[in-house]
């Protein structure tokens, strides 16, 4: 049985041919495990990276052609070196060629992809996307680069070519998180800590919904100018208030429309929440976490208003198991996945239990998957 990277690479084999040196870049997907909506808020997030990424088995191409290839959508399209594939922006094509855009190579490129993140679940299968691809690239043009910088190019991608106005955590912690750490980011002084997990008494259950999200057209970049609309209300009053992650409840409490006093509760809140959440993950006192992913969950859907009924009800089945510390939402919203955090002992039963209940109720499968160890993003030869 072949991995996944070993399918990209003899896939790559079968579909161009050739002796030539080839490589396959990795980049993993990401849960967060409390910190949502804070990262284009300047605020704080604690990602850490999935046992689950995106491969690309990537050359140089003497067709004059960029060609790329996705093995998960069964596609292949080809274009000339400065122009644009006639695609979409919410094509799998438009990240790939997004990056090589901002990255430009010195000659066409043969690019074979290979994901076995779940896609539109709120795990950032286009954040890896946009980092194998850019680490594929930097072996290409032989110029690496500031891990920042790739994650920074990363997000233009998606506000300039899939025009969704993310924030920066998931090209970030794709990039440079590590096995068996969180990643405290704080995303308006781009400075991060990686913070051990040092024991396995808990386990996170990431179960997704099949509830599909896109964010671009759904109320993610409403939310985003929600915030700036009442962040420029803010600095009216009170100048030196230039970001969100500096507000105090003060300033919440004095604006006038009641859906931006919502939202920005939600902000506020959940950036305490991240801080008190790494002082759990670092003592190992599961308990805490939980009760912090449960409160998450509660702001999110009440004052940022991102959640679904399809959510709740699996985060409510969630935290009705005895061995479950707590459960929430996860991602834009809108669908996706919810992140659980249950004893060891117990994870694969509520895996299951909380499955089950969902399709009964919903006659939708939910797919379950039991974190184990996260991957690190890097290239290797074949």
């Amino acid at each position: 049985m072949f991995n996944s990277k070993e399918r990209v690479r003899e896939a790559f084999r079968r579909w161009r041919g050739g002796a030539d040196p080839l490589f396959v870049a990795c980049a993993p997907g990401r849960v967060n495990l409390v910190g949502e909506h804070t990262d284009y808020n300047d605020g704080l997030a604690l990602p850490m990276t999935l046992d689950r990424a995106v491969y690309v088995a990537a050359r140089h191409s003497s067709t004059g052609f960029h060609e790329l290839r996705s093995l998960n959508y069964q596609e292949s399209l080809s274009y000339r070196l400065g122009e644009w594939p006639a695609v979409p922006h919410a094509h799998w094509a438009t990240y790939v060629a997004g990056m090589i855009k901002e990255l430009p190579p010195p000659k066409p490129v043969e690019m074979l992809i290979l994901g076995d993140i779940p896609l539109g679940a709120g795990l950032s299968s286009s954040a890896a996307l946009e980092m194998a691809t850019g680490l594929a690239l930097e072996k290409l043009r032989d110029t690496p680069m500031d891990p920042l910088d790739l994650a920074r190019i990363g997000q233009v991608v998606e506000h300039k070519y899939a025009k969704v106005q993310c924030g920066i955590m998931d090209q970030i912690v794709s990039r440079v998180g590590r096995t068996d750490h969180a990643l405290f980011l704080d995303c308006g002084k781009l400075e991060w800590e990686h913070i051990p997990i040092q024991n396995r008494e808990a386990q996170f259950i990431v179960i997704d919904s099949r509830v599909k999200r896109k964010l671009a057209h759904s109320k993610y970049n409403e939310r985003r100018a929600e915030c700036h609309r009442a962040l420029q209300q803010i600095k009216a009053a009170d100048p030196q208030t230039t970001s969100l992650s500096r507000i105090q409840l003060h300033h919440i409490n004095r604006l006038e429309e009641s859906v931006l006093r919502r939202r920005l509760r939600h902000v506020f809140y959940e950036n305490e929440r991240v801080k008190k959440a790494c002082g759990a993950l670092v003592r190992s006192d599961w308990d805490l976490l939980g009760s912090v992913l449960s409160a998450s969950h509660q702001s999110l859907k009440s004052d940022y208003e991102v959640s679904c009924k399809e959510l709740d009800y699996m985060v409510t089945q969630a935290e009705s198991f005895a061995g479950v510390f707590g459960a929430r939402m996860m991602g834009g919203g809108f669908g996706g996945c919810s992140i659980n955090l249950a004893r060891t002992q117990d994870a694969h039963s509520v895996a299951e239990a909380v499955s089950m209940a969902y399709e009964e109720k919903y006659q939708r499968k939910a797919r379950a998957h039991v974190l184990g160890t996260g991957i690190e993003a890097h290239v290797e030869w074949f």
